[in-house]
């Protein structure tokens, strides 16, 4: 490690971090660096410690599993290892909203330590819960812990292709620069894609060379579609896709992109970071100090490899106690051991739908990441679905609540006028629920004109003059 390097990430780092109320980043990574490489009995047994520490916290200070245990008859000490989990009721993103603001709270908390959060997750459907600056902390760490596994340093250039920057020191707009220069960190906004623009990008990239690119999977991907098409390529070390399913067609596009660079997929969802590929890409490593991950089928655990609904257990959140909670994803475990040598388990397959892009008349790409982030400013949205009918026609589902203004309306029309451009139309339809799929998901972002395989995307415009087919 150079001394740069070393500078970062043993002084002016934590120093940082500790400034913000962050401190509990580093001390947690250390432990996360050192615990990756135990056995699995050891974390297994890591893992039941923190399990029991957990429920007898929450069956004290939570209101919601003190009733819940006491209705089956159930005490702290009933729960000891991983296994008795299934003692414990599943809970979604339903029962935490409708919760959290007193049932599902950690009473033992002062008021003025919990930090309101929320996600939409993949079915629009807005979750409302409780942090704290420790538990964020923890979760960094978690992640940080992947950029290392991916070959990063602190202190090597990277770039983040996504809504919105990574800023750790948020708030303390001195120190927010000053954590970007020092770090090496450069945004490239995803909120507009034309041609244009991802040539800049593309410009930029070859000109910093980052070490780690981090990007939502479908955005780099389109990156990499635009770069095949005009010749370029940008050789970058590690590229760590994650938001999004991401297929293998995908993976071999922006992987040509970016030779002899390789994509590392990273899976995490609601405010949760949970796995992420290694060097050797059989599998993502699960995050398994911090969660502990059921597949289960009908409500019942299926074996190892079989496929079912991911559901977590968060052991270091007790703001808002996450305790077998089914996040609504599809995949399977790996519990033999990985050629890298970590003993973390691994989820084996990773199944889910490909999140289309739209691309509009005008020829720039919109990202689903534009709607969920803006219609989460909007309390009154309950829920909503994006439909491209056509290329230059959009409908745009919305359900409201009570409280919804015409300020509400008046700000979405300004906004998809914005998103859209002067050449596409679209349309506002209220309704009192969003349709589900067969498989019971709500999809919020569908393109009748781009059909979307677990290969290929194939957009039906006329080729621009001038160019190949």
């Amino acid at each position: 490690m150079g001394l740069y390097h070393r500078f970062l990430r043993t002084v002016a780092l934590p120093l940082g971090a500790r400034l913000a109320g962050y401190q509990a980043v580093w001390p947690y990574l250390r432990q996360l660096e050192a615990s990756q490489w135990w056995s699995l009995e050891q974390l297994r047994a890591l893992q039941n410690a923190k399990l029991r520490r957990l429920i007898a916290h929450v069956y004290e200070h939570v209101p919601f599993y003190r009733e819940v245990m006491d209705a089956r008859g159930l005490r702290p000490e009933d729960i000891r290892t991983t296994d008795d989990l299934e003692l414990l009721p599943i809970v979604d993103k339903h029962v935490i909203t409708a919760n959290y603001r007193e049932a599902l709270r950690d009473h033992s908390l002062p008021t003025a330590q919990l930090i309101p959060a929320s996600s939409s997750g993949s079915t629009a459907e807005r979750l409302h819960y409780w942090t704290t600056k420790t538990q964020k902390a923890k979760k960094w760490a978690g992640l940080f812990r992947w950029w290392e596994m991916v070959g990063y340093r602190f202190g090597d250039p990277y770039f983040t292709f996504q809504l919105a920057g990574n800023r750790g020191l948020r708030g303390i707009p001195v120190l927010e620069k000053l954590e970007w220069v020092m770090l090496r960190h450069r945004w490239l906004s995803a909120q507009q894609m034309t041609d244009e623009i991802l040539a800049e990008y593309v410009r930029q990239l070859d000109r910093y060379r980052p070490v780690l690119f981090r990007s939502y999977a479908s955005t780099v991907y389109y990156l990499a579609c635009f770069m095949r098409r005009e010749g370029l390529r940008v050789p970058i070390p590690a590229i760590l896709t994650t938001g999004e399913t991401l297929s293998e067609d995908m993976r071999r596009t922006i992987e040509e992109a970016f030779a002899p660079g390789r994509v590392y997929n990273e899976y995490g969802g609601d405010g949760m970071q949970i796995a992420c590929e290694c060097e050797h890409h059989q599998g993502l490593h699960i995050n398994a100090e911090t969660y502990i991950v059921e597949i289960v089928r009908d409500g019942r655990r299926v074996p190892e490899g079989e496929l079912g609904e991911i559901v977590l257990t968060n052991l270091e959140a007790t703001a808002t106690p996450f305790i077998r909670y089914n996040i609504h994803d599809v995949g399977a475990l790996n519990l033999s051991p990985c050629p890298c040598g970590r003993g973390l388990p691994r989820l084996s397959r990773l199944e889910g739908r490909l999140t289309d892009l739209f691309l509009t008349a005008d020829r720039h790409w919109l990202t689903v990441h534009q709607f969920t982030a803006f219609f989460a400013k909007i309390p009154a949205v309950k829920a909503f679905q994006v439909i491209q009918r056509r290329v230059d026609d959009v409908l745009i589902r919305l359900v409201v609540d009570e409280t919804f203004s015409e300020a509400d309306h008046r700000r979405i029309l300004e906004t998809f006028r914005g998103y859209l451009g002067p050449n596409n139309r679209f349309t506002l339809e209220f309704v009192d629920e969003i349709p589900t799929t067969p498989a019971g998901k709500r999809r919020f972002f569908i393109s009748e004109v781009i059909e979307t395989t677990a290969t290929a995307a194939t957009v039906a415009l006329p080729d621009r003059p001038g160019a190949s087919s």
